[in-house]
């Protein structure tokens, strides 16, 4: 499974895990507010839940679809309390946990950003009074928040980038060891069958920009001749083409005194 799938199905967990919240409170009682935003979340992370591996490649190619999810998530807060009051605040929160697994520490603090502003306009569009009496007597608690944001979005975000930088180094370094391993193969290949003296100033030319037909006229041989030499070249170093031939030439200073 890819990196980005992983970390979209670590987002859906959050979210059913979330989901579940709610629907506990419910049994216990509790006013989650209108039972339709209740389900149209539901049916909203189910479809989310389908379509994983669609949606994760869409966000890897167009990250700002996060931006949509948040707003949507926030649009069930403001209809049932208003920011913490909201049975949905954790939905929502989980958000700025899963942001950095798919942005930078910048974006994800651009996001966390966004996250504030709709907060407040959570607090304000539930009843304007919430956010003033917050502000009058519990506002330590109401700054409280913010940095919690904030401090949220850095804990997770710096991390996230050290290991994508960790994978981008691991995969580079997989690359480079592949290609040192069919160096070494090849230069193996030409110690164990070294060239004949003819092929050997074939290919000594030939590293020198040589076309065949230069080559037949310094070696006073046929073109013709000139292919046939060649074609030994490549299958004694187990190569396919000029340029392969001449960097192994090259790589293997051997070959010129064999």
């Amino acid at each position: 499974m890819k990196l980005i799938q992983r970390n979209f199905l670590y987002f859906l967990i959050l979210r059913w895990v979330m989901l579940a919240h709610v629907a506990i409170l419910y049994l216990l009682g509790m006013d989650i507010g209108p039972k339709q935003v209740f389900l149209m979340l539901i049916c909203y992370t189910a479809v989310l839940t389908i379509l994983q591996g669609q949606v994760s490649n869409a966000i890897k190619k167009y990250p700002i679809l996060l931006y949509l999810d948040l707003t949507a998530a926030f649009a069930a807060i403001c209809l049932t309390g208003g920011s913490w009051k909201s049975p949905y605040y954790l939905y929502v929160f989980s958000s700025l946990m899963v942001l950095p697994l798919f942005m930078g520490l910048k974006s994800t603090l651009l996001a966390t950003s966004v996250f504030s502003v709709l907060y407040t306009f959570g607090l304000v569009f539930y009843n304007q009074t919430v956010l003033q009496q917050a502000i009058r007597f519990d506002a330590d608690s109401f700054i409280a928040n913010y940095v919690a944001f904030f401090s949220i979005a850095i804990f997770f975000g710096y991390p996230a980038c050290i290991i994508r930088e960790i994978e981008k180094t691991v995969k580079e370094t997989t690359n480079i060891k592949a290609k040192l391993d069919r160096t070494g193969a090849l230069i193996g290949a030409i110690n164990s069958t070294p060239l004949s003296d003819r092929e050997l100033e074939v290919i000594r030319l030939l590293s020198e920009g040589r076309t065949n037909m230069q080559i037949a006229e310094e070696l006073y041989i046929s073109e013709k001749t000139v292919r046939n030499h060649l074609s030994s070249i490549y299958k004694k170093l187990g190569v396919s083409s000029r340029a392969e031939a001449i960097f192994y030439y090259h790589a293997n200073t051997s070959l010129m005194d064999t």
